[in-house]
């Protein structure tokens, strides 16, 4: 409730006393089948693709998830960026959307996000050896980096 904050709480009890209006029990019905329709649809060209991630949703709130393990997944965010779409919290691989958003609306997102994919993946950063966990990936990157860190000679960056 971000600390009860007086527009917050305003702004819930406006919700919380209309949300049983008619008008507005039309906004939400069938919401579920037209965003769990789209993320079908999204995961379909993303399987077709071959890319390693998928979407989950509970209706416009999505979620980016990888399918296989990869150290470059972050950068996803950039490249989605590139496409003129950002994800809700860096790191979240989340996606909010507006309940207004209509068929065509959400094809040129979904096109965005594949458009991204594909860049990141000619430019090679889907890599994976299909053998490596998340586990050993971040093993080896530990390793790297103490590697280079005690690499180094007193006195020099």
């Amino acid at each position: 409730t971000f600390n009860s904050h007086p527009y917050v709480m305003t702004a819930m009890n406006e919700f919380l006393q209309r949300i049983d209006a008619p008008e507005i029990e039309a906004v939400y019905k069938g919401l579920d089948e037209i965003w769990e329709g789209r993320a079908r649809a999204l995961n379909r060209s993303l399987a077709e693709h071959n890319f390693p991630l998928q979407v989950s949703c509970l209706q416009s709130i999505w979620t980016v998830l990888y399918t296989r393990a990869g150290c470059y997944h972050w950068m996803f965010q950039f490249y989605l960026r590139a496409e003129g779409l950002m994800l809700s919290w860096v790191g979240s691989g989340r996606f909010i959307f507006s309940h207004a958003y209509r068929d065509e609306d959400f094809r040129e997102v979904a096109d965005r996000i594949v458009t991204a994919a594909r860049k990141m993946a000619a430019d090679g950063w889907w890599w994976s050896d299909h053998h490596s966990s998340d586990r050993d990936i971040d093993r080896a990157i530990m390793k790297r980096a103490l590697s280079v860190l005690f690499s180094r000679t007193p006195g020099t960056p």
